[in-house]
């Protein structure tokens, strides 16, 4: 029997126009010139993350973003693979985020469409020597058939698809000396499916100890516990914790000190988390 814990996000009424923000100069300006591109070497240049949807609450609470790119090259995707980006590639990158987020603003609005339940919102930023240009779209994916956002946005998605494509080809594992470790009550029901979900009922149900050494805080009103570790507490929960590697939610049960039974799971942390 699958256990997770399930949390459906609506996004009601009618969905409005993907959100472009800038602290940049006006949108018809020319890109920065060649000779400008010095990006913070330690900052991200391109961020791509996927929020909401019908995603459970643990699953939410432990997603990475897509992908994040580095100013010094380093290219970390769903915060499990990586590889590195030399200053062409970053400057091509940049250069095209960009113009596409530039151009979109002078675009027209989508028509307000009927309303799509449980789409993720996608967002989108790019550093750029005179300030951050990002975008946020709500069902960016699903409303690409009928033409409601500009083409632009998803140029400027494909472009970190494409980046993202290339760092998990090359399987190099990433690795961090912190972690983030979610736990939820168990739960029967698959999360993210729509069935039903009900507490655990069984006091003897199969489960580990919850390892010594990690320290969960209180639970939120949703039951959820979310704790970022570092040191010698990292390292036990790498060693002793199933890591949900492609996010399914197929998470292992763990009985706490006082009974209750989780279902637990990681990841590494970003540099900049």
């Amino acid at each position: 029997m699958d256990h997770g814990l399930t949390r459906r996000g609506l996004l009601a009424g009618l969905l409005a126009a993907a959100t472009v923000t800038a602290c940049d100069s006006a949108p018809s300006a020319s890109p920065a010139p060649t000779d400008s591109f010095n990006p913070p070497q330690d900052q991200p240049l391109a961020t791509w993350e996927l929020t909401g949807g019908l995603t459970a609450a643990g699953i939410a609470a432990l997603r990475p973003p897509r992908l994040v790119v580095y100013g010094d090259g380093d290219a970390i995707a769903d915060a499990t693979y990586h590889s590195r980006l030399d200053r062409d590639q970053l400057r091509t990158l940049a250069n095209g985020l960009a113009d596409d987020l530039r151009a979109s603003v002078s675009q027209k609005k989508p028509t307000p469409t009927p309303t799509i339940a449980d789409a993720p919102v996608t967002k989108v930023s790019v550093w750029t020597p005179t300030g951050p240009l990002a975008f946020t779209a709500e069902g960016l994916d699903e409303l690409k058939p009928d033409h409601v956002y500009p083409a632009v946005l998803y140029n400027a998605r494909d472009r970190l698809a494409t980046v993202h494509r290339t760092v998990s080809a090359t399987a190099q594992p990433y690795l961090a000396t912190r972690v983030r470790v979610v736990a939820v009550p168990a739960l029967e029901g698959q999360a993210g499916t729509g069935s039903p979900i009900v507490p655990d009922p069984s006091p003897t149900a199969t489960a580990n100890p919850w390892p010594t050494g990690i320290t969960l805080p209180s639970p939120d009103s949703e039951g959820l516990r979310r704790t970022d570790l570092d040191g010698d507490a990292a390292r036990a929960a790498v060693r002793m914790l199933t890591r949900d590697l492609d996010q399914r939610g197929a998470w292992p049960s763990y009985r706490m000190t006082d009974g209750t039974v989780v279902r637990a799971s990681w990841r590494y942390l970003l540099p900049t988390e």
